[in-house]
């Protein structure tokens, strides 16, 4: 029969509410929440935490790298050549000898820096914060290869520089990958939360304990409990008989 007091051990604590820090109540709330729909388990909840995205101060510089993409496709690209006229690679386009980074670019940066965005946003979804972070890398890269390209044209060639529009979007996209970096490769506060509490439960619980400080030193509790018989002399009457 399982013992109610260690039942009762293995349960998340109650947290107790403070009507002077309304902030702390809101977050002690929402960890129970997460708590109670993972039937309890605080490791399920650290890992369903983990598939949301928080952005938290990085919603900001996020929304603004988007904007600044978008509005590229409105600004002088390269000369006469709008960023529009890249994505659609329209005759004007064609004529001023648009190169294929630039386009590249100009579609990387509508689906990483534009549409992705919007959509991480919106869904909060892990897998489409992924998406987005890995086309934004691609983009930001190809972003500086097509400055580069534009810079590097032949004398003979009838395209222009590149023009403030392209450098803008690239210092969008710049703000996106490094905000979509920031939010992915660190642990939001729910997940610190979460792995505060399972510390103090499996502090409180001593097998866990017992078990957490086998792994830190590599040492496992002795089974056996016989006394260790020193027969070295009967051994030895033995081959002196023989």
């Amino acid at each position: 029969m399982p013992n109610p007091e260690q039942s009762e051990q293995k349960q998340p604590a109650p947290h107790t509410t403070s009507p002077n820090d309304p902030r702390a109540d809101k977050a002690r709330e929402t960890l129970d929440q997460h708590v109670k729909k993972s039937g309890g388990d605080l490791a399920t909840a650290e890992r369903r935490a983990g598939r949301e995205v928080d952005y938290g101060p990085a919603l900001i510089p996020m929304a603004l790298g988007m904007f600044a993409v978008l509005m590229s496709y409105f600004l002088p690209h390269s000369g006469q050549v709008f960023g529009f006229d890249v994505l659609l690679y329209t005759p004007k386009a064609e004529g001023f000898d648009t190169t294929m980074p630039e386009r590249i670019y100009s579609w990387l940066a509508l689906i990483g820096g534009v549409l992705l965005t919007v959509g991480t946003i919106v869904s909060r979804s892990w897998l489409v914060a992924w998406f987005n972070w890995a086309f934004a890398g691609v983009g930001w890269w190809y972003s500086v290869f097509a400055i580069w390209m534009g810079q590097t044209r032949p004398v003979t060639s009838a395209g222009e520089p590149p023009s403030y529009g392209l450098i803008i979007g690239a210092v969008g996209m710049t703000i996106v990958f490094l905000t979509m970096t920031f939010v992915l490769f660190r642990r939001n506060p729910l997940q610190k939360a979460l792995a505060n509490l399972r510390r103090e439960m499996a502090h409180e619980n001593e097998e866990s304990r017992m078990a957490q400080q086998r792994l830190r030193t590599g040492l496992m509790e002795r089974v056996s409990t016989d006394e260790i018989v020193d027969d070295r002399r009967a051994r030895a009457r033995a081959r002196r008989k023989n």
